[in-house]
């Protein structure tokens, strides 16, 4: 932890103001800085004493906040806080930088919502990373890279509520070309799989609209299973140049970095068969 001192000797609260988020940034410096949840209200953010971070709020209340780091100079940390309406309410909510890790690659939020029935922020149920705002479609997408995989999740608003609506996994397979997505309900059920092209995530769909990627058998045969293991093979086989449609994938057991994994494909030939195939038999057309 640094000393309080040294993170005001960085003199400057910088706000991210990427397009892509639309962020409305505050124009205070450093602690404390003031914006206004709504038009007509304001609160002021504090961190009086160490790391605690304390809002001011309507109506002389005070509410604690969070810990959050403090940080040196040195540390080169471009912003400590991003103010924006994260749940598309039509508040200005507020994310405290909270940690970064992987030199700098993730960037990790508490995010407290606003609620202007209490006059107080609600904590978010859990840490985010690296958000993007996409207003239009109002869907709040954090990312963060792990080892050398990027992964993602999608939040989606149901009855004005965010929930982890879509997963998405870099696939460690020809070159990254493609995206297993997991879909989940609001309760936080797994109701689906899709393998999608990791093109299509510029798309800005969070994933129910886009079409299952392809791929093409690069070996001379390859065998079919049941599951995704090698004591599952059937008689079954696939040749060369078919084409697949690709609709799950699963890594290779006992290491996901290991290996090409198992893809769950579909072939449209005089029947429609749906098995699981080794990855490593197949290429992106």
């Amino acid at each position: 932890m640094r000393s309080r001192a040294s993170a005001q000797s960085i003199g400057i609260l910088f706000l991210l103001s990427y397009a892509s988020i639309g962020l409305a940034a505050s124009e205070e410096g450093q602690f404390p800085f003031k914006f206004a949840p709504v038009k007509g209200q304001s609160v002021s953010i504090d961190q009086p004493a160490g790391a605690e971070v304390i809002a001011h709020l309507p109506k002389n209340k005070q509410q604690v906040l969070a810990v959050v780091e403090t940080y040196e100079a040195s540390d080169n940390i471009q912003h400590i806080a991003l103010i924006d309406d994260f749940n598309f309410d039509g508040a200005q909510d507020l994310a405290l930088l909270e940690s970064y890790g992987y030199g700098g690659v993730n960037l990790f939020y508490h995010l407290f919502l606003w609620d202007q029935a209490a006059q107080q922020f609600s904590k978010f149920g859990e840490t985010i990373s690296n958000p993007e705002l996409d207003a239009k479609r109002q869907v709040l997408t954090t990312s963060a890279r792990s080892g050398p995989v990027w992964s993602s999740t999608k939040y989606k608003l149901e009855q004005g509520k965010l929930y982890p609506a879509v997963d998405w996994e870099a696939i460690t397979v020809n070159d990254g070309n493609w995206q297993r997505l997991t879909f989940k309900n609001p309760q936080g059920q797994v109701i689906g799989h899709k393998v999608v092209s990791s093109q299509d995530e510029q798309s800005g769909d969070t994933g129910e609209n886009l079409p299952n990627a392809g791929a093409s058998i690069k070996v001379k045969k390859a065998a079919l299973y049941n599951r995704p293991n090698a004591a599952a093979k059937t008689k079954m086989y696939l040749i060369q140049k078919d084409i697949v449609s690709l609709l799950d994938w699963q890594p290779t057991e006992g290491d996901p970095y290991s290996g090409a994994g198992w893809f769950f494909v579909r072939y449209q030939g005089k029947k429609l068969i749906e098995k699981w195939i080794e990855g490593s038999a197949l290429v992106k057309p």
